[in-house]
């Protein structure tokens, strides 16, 4: 069987809001591997992020809890989360609107 491998972004910018938001989703058929993360604080405060890998940003599923981000600050995370088809990447803040999400990864797909 051959595989596809396209590179793209999974997902993004997503602001995240303070419940569970979706970053991206695999689809079914396609396995997602997020290589990288930029996750940009526009507020000109401190915030904190939740990242996780499931269909809720609940503690058992994070990956990333209340992680600290700087005022007007990025971070980018080089990963190699994989997400089975139809498995989310989500994430939380401490305030909505205030932190950004990009996934930047590669498609597998095989036919």
């Amino acid at each position: 069987m051959p595989t596809t491998r396209t590179e793209s972004r999974l997902g993004g910018p997503t602001s995240l809001g303070t419940t569970t938001t979706t970053i991206a989703t695999a689809s079914a058929g396609v396995t997602e591997v997020v290589k990288q993360l930029i996750i940009c604080n526009t507020d000109t405060i401190e915030r904190t992020f939740s990242l996780a890998i499931g269909t809720a940003a609940t503690a058992t599923n994070r990956f990333f809890s209340s992680m600290p981000i700087g005022a007007n600050d990025t971070i980018v995370l080089d990963t190699a989360i994989v997400l089975a088809p139809t498995e989310t990447l989500q994430g939380l803040a401490d305030t909505a609107n205030k932190v950004v999400v990009i996934a930047i990864g590669w498609e597998k797909t095989t036919s």
